[in-house]
């Protein structure tokens, strides 16, 4: 199972706060996963340390060289090379499963106008898009990333039957849910699920099952 990552960044501080929030906090207190950052600065060109530069041919923004992605990636080997692209495969849980056949992935943040297409066909085992839309940068797309594969990992839920009957398991999404009060604004919660009659109410919850 995927519980080795390295996140090669230009901003490791945002991934070390993210590891102080909710499950991912305790999961990694308890050991369940390792996670370090390769700070992409260091790998810079020059007195600078400079890591992009104009694209040939023309055209607006700044391009990731090679050469600093190429050395950070060997200074950390892994099983797998994740680019975070949005022209990507689109994250999905089968995907997830396929990660998690490996024990450790180098995962890859772009900035600017993106990467040096020769580092891609150097080291990409996988590029990988969390959604059709473009952001500034790769570490949020990480961080989503990881929190889908570290939700996977035995002991990281409190209940481990919640990986059973969430969204997009068996393609589907999940049924409606509802908590007190049991009327808010005129609106009432469904008298079946304050029946206490347990079949009604899984038969309530299947039938309200939303296809993907």
């Amino acid at each position: 199972m995927l519980s080795k990552f390295n996140i090669i960044t230009l901003f490791p501080k945002l991934i070390e706060q993210w590891l102080e929030t909710g499950i991912i906090a305790k999961a990694h207190e308890n050991e369940l996963f390792d996670i370090s950052t390769t700070d992409l600065r260091e790998f810079g060109i020059g007195d600078y340390r400079q890591v992009d530069d104009a694209p040939y041919g023309g055209g607006p923004g700044m391009v990731l060289m090679s050469e600093p992605i190429d050395k950070a990636i060997l200074s950390s080997k892994s099983d797998i090379n994740i680019f975070l692209t949005p022209s990507g495969k689109q994250l999905d849980e089968d995907l997830i499963s396929k990660l998690h056949s490996y024990s450790s992935a180098n995962i890859i943040c772009g900035r600017y106008e993106g990467f040096d297409q020769r580092v891609i066909d150097l080291h990409a085992d996988y590029q990988i898009s969390i959604g059709q839309t473009v952001v500034s940068g790769g570490e949020v797309p990480a961080l989503f990333l990881l929190e889908a594969m570290i939700r996977k990992i035995p002991g990281t839920l409190g209940n481990s039957e919640s990986l059973l009957t969430e969204s997009f398991t068996d393609g589907i999404l999940d049924h409606p849910v509802y908590t007190r009060p049991e009327v808010y604004k005129d609106m009432e919660v469904p008298s079946v699920l304050l029946s206490g009659n347990h079949q009604k109410i899984e038969d309530w919850k299947k039938n309200n099952l939303k296809d993907i």
